[in-house]
């Protein structure tokens, strides 16, 4: 089996219960909400545009989208329900099968973390296919100077892969330029008590975009196509 046939089979296996055990809780409401700031600056959601979510899962961030993809039928199935009017396709973040040069924004949550390199590098390939020129691809992935720091390292592929700002570039390959980057969840949110999280959620969102954002749990990157 390959790594991302395990990821796909691993989400098949949790999707009825990935909402609930997920985002039901102040610590997936407080990266709900981080997550959700940023996308509001970044995609307005304007019917002029075309705005693809790679990797849609249950269909928690499509609503800034006009078509979605997932390789999982199972976690697609319930973002069919939650987003009748979105365009939905089933297939990899590889090998998309949309047109050339047909999205304004491709952006994907999620996905990247739990891929190796190469993978991630197919996906940079691919989003830079799908994109119109000045087209940008926005993605979250773990910050690997705070793991750094903090000498952590997953044990499983679940979350496994990290990187900065060096290695972005590295993968942009001179294809697209680095437009913006933004931190999500500065403060060790698991640790602090359930009671605190939500009254901090907007002060760790500003901690996190200050200038100590490579240092936050995750970056979401945005580039844009050359």
């Amino acid at each position: 089996m390959t790594k991302e046939n395990e990821v796909v089979e691993y989400y098949d296996s949790i999707a009825k219960e990935y909402d609930d055990s997920r985002f039901n809780n102040s610590y997936g409401q407080f990266i709900d909400f981080q997550e959700r700031r940023t996308l509001d600056r970044l995609i307005p959601v304007d019917k002029s545009t075309q705005r693809l979510e790679m990797a849609c899962g249950t269909g928690r961030l499509t609503n800034y989208a006009t078509h979605g993809l997932d390789a999982s039928a199972e976690m697609m199935s319930l973002a069919r329900q939650r987003h009748p009017y979105v365009d939905f396709r089933q297939a990899s973040a590889t090998e998309t099968g949309f047109a050339d040069a047909m999205f304004d924004v491709v952006y994907s949550f999620h996905l990247l973390m739990h891929l190796d390199e190469e993978t991630i590098q197919q996906i940079f390939d691919e989003a830079w296919r799908i994109l119109k020129p000045g087209g940008r691809f926005i993605f979250d992935i773990p910050s690997k100077k705070r793991r750094n720091l903090l000498h952590h390292k997953q044990a499983t592929w679940h979350g496994a892969t990290a990187l900065d700002r060096t290695d972005v570039e590295r993968m942009a390959n001179e294809r697209f330029n680095l437009r913006s980057a933004h931190g999500v969840m500065m403060l060790p949110v698991h640790k602090l008590p359930r009671a605190l999280r939500k009254p901090l959620q907007s002060a760790d969102y500003l901690l996190a975009n200050s200038w100590l954002k490579n240092y936050s749990s995750y970056i979401i990157f945005e580039l844009q196509k050359r």
